[in-house]
């Protein structure tokens, strides 16, 4: 099978690379990778994407719009039509929700957010599969999609995300956000909550990385005395990243108010479960599976409540990094001698079971082109 992945922003970025992996490794597919001209005018970018698209299709079975191209849909469209390709349409990321709905920077009755929307309706409805993250953004998607099969693939965790040994003990409860301040994080909540943990247990929370809102949050932490209580770092490679979580007893996932926040399971929840870490982060139906698979370690609080939030990392037992068991929010305790089984691997096998739905639908189109004699199909 032959691929042609178009529009890719990070050939490193988690949810392009998974899938990726998958179709190289579920269909031995040879995949052509062309990225998102960043340099030169926009009439530039845009002809040399459009050569790239032309060039790259030849032979193609798939051609898949990467996460952040949504906008080049009707052009992929096109040439997949021209190609006789089935286009897969990912659409991890919406150009309404993260503009209009997460950083609000464009007004929601204005002519811009109409045409984000439509341009997210329009990248839907051209598809031939549409790839989402979750079940509740994918039931979100089904009525915009008709027929279109809408499939969720869990985002996963990266393979340099693997079971830790604890921290070592401390008095401290040392907790780690990372991520570039985004609205969806919800780092005003986190700032919030942790004014009230620190009244009833010492804690510090580490910061990890960058963007325009992060000087905000750290006047935020200023204005609420607690500079003694935070470290802000600047972003740092995965290897580092692994070192921070292994220190660290508890990983922060999402405390965002739109509904997107209330629909993921964001990277650093797959990422902080993996290497063996407490997760807390606001409750959603998206993680109803994941919580089957890893009990106590993923405490959910109550979404846009930071007194919630302040519970849960005040009922976590600060020596292992796992739910003492006394509050509402945490589940059951771990006993204090007992180390748990490593959860990486019921964490793939979980993704496994998403990626698995798209095997008939790949399946099904290959064998239609290999009957009708399509070059390139079956080697």
């Amino acid at each position: 099978m032959r691929v042609l992945y178009y529009g890719v922003h990070d050939v490193a970025y988690p949810r392009n690379a998974r899938i990726r992996a998958y179709l190289a490794d579920r269909f031995g597919a040879q995949i052509t990778v062309v990225a998102r001209r960043r340099h030169g005018s926009r009439l530039t970018r845009a002809l040399v994407d459009a050569r790239g698209l032309w060039q790259g299709s030849r032979h193609a079975d798939v051609v898949v719009l990467a996460e952040m191209r949504t906008t080049h849909a009707p052009w992929a469209w096109l040439v997949a039509r021209a190609r006789g390709a089935r286009l897969v349409v990912d659409r991890f990321i919406g150009l309404h929700e993260t503009a209009v709905l997460d950083w609000g920077v464009v007004p929601p009755r204005s002519a811009r957010a109409l045409r984000l929307r439509l341009l997210d309706r329009l990248a839907v409805r051209l598809a031939d599969v549409v790839l989402i993250d979750t079940e509740p953004r994918a039931e979100a998607l089904r009525p915009v999609a008709g027929s279109t099969p809408v499939v969720a693939l869990p985002v996963g965790a990266p393979a340099w995300a693997r079971d830790l040994p604890p921290p070592p003990p401390s008095d401290v409860l040392r907790v780690l956000y990372y991520g570039n301040y985004i609205p969806l994080h919800g780092t005003e909540r986190v700032v919030e909550a942790l004014a009230l943990v620190r009244r009833r247990r010492p804690v510090e929370l580490m910061l990890v990385g960058g963007g325009p809102r992060r000087d905000g949050i750290r006047r935020l932490v200023e204005r609420n005395g607690l500079r003694a209580s935070c470290r802000f770092v600047d972003p740092v490679a995965e290897s580092e990243l692994l070192a921070l979580i292994g220190r660290s007893d508890v990983v922060l996932g999402v405390f965002g108010d739109s509904p997107k926040a209330l629909s993921v399971v964001a990277n650093k929840v797959w990422q902080g479960l993996a290497c063996g870490r407490t997760v807390v982060t606001q409750r959603s139906a998206a993680l109803d599976e994941l919580q089957a698979v890893v009990g106590p370690l993923l405490v959910q609080t109550e979404p846009g409540d930071a007194a919630s939030l302040a519970a849960a990392l005040i009922d976590v037992d600060e020596r292992r990094g796992r739910p003492s068991g006394t509050g509402a929010v945490a589940a059951s305790a771990i006993a204090s001698d007992e180390r748990a089984a490593p959860i990486a691997p019921a964490l793939e096998a979980l993704v496994a079971r998403g990626f698995a739905r798209l095997d008939a639908h790949f399946g099904a189109h290959l064998g239609e082109r290999a009957h009708r004699g399509v070059p390139g199909v079956g080697r």
